[in-house]
């Protein structure tokens, strides 16, 4: 089993669906509006790439023993890299997220609860990273899984059976 040298975990978007959506809606006008209105398309184009690129996760170098939790934006990453003696394992924990959603026009509400599974990185010095979160189990065992064999360490089930 070969390992390689550099595993970039990529934990999600920085900025919610709404905004890649309104964003996407700004590229689009700014680029019909190129020929017209040249300085101002550029500017909605460059406010919408940084939208629509703007992600967080984590970096690990297993030839320099460094981990790189990062924002990045423009596919350019930022962050303190940190180094490590050795990886103890991955393991995998539940969360409740609650979200409370109102009406428009009313003053009801509805409250939205989903338990979240969430996957940190477990350092020999204790230090743990949070790698990834999904809403389906198997999705996030998956991708652990993939991860945890270019690692070359174990992944515990730390949850709890969910029915």
């Amino acid at each position: 089993m070969s390992v390689q040298r550099n595993i970039d975990v990529r934990y999600g978007n920085l900025f919610p669906w709404p905004f890649h959506l309104i964003s996407g809606i700004v590229l689009i006008v700014a680029a019909s509006l190129i020929i017209e209105r040249t300085a101002v398309a550029i500017a909605f184009m460059i406010v919408s790439g940084f939208v629509l690129t703007a992600s967080e996760g984590t970096e690990i170098d297993l030839s320099r023993k460094t981990f790189l939790e990062y924002k990045s934006f423009f596919f350019i990453k930022s962050g303190t890299s940190e180094s490590f003696s050795a990886i103890e394992k991955i393991f995998i924990n539940t969360s409740k997220s609650r979200q409370q959603m109102y009406t428009a026009h009313t003053t009801k509400s509805s409250i939205y609860e989903n338990i979240e599974y969430n996957a940190f990185l477990k350092f020999d010095d204790g230090t743990k990273v949070h790698l990834l979160k999904k809403r389906k189990k198997d999705d996030i065992i998956k991708r652990i899984n993939t991860i945890a064999a270019k690692l070359g360490v174990p992944v515990e089930d730390h949850t709890i059976a969910v029915g």
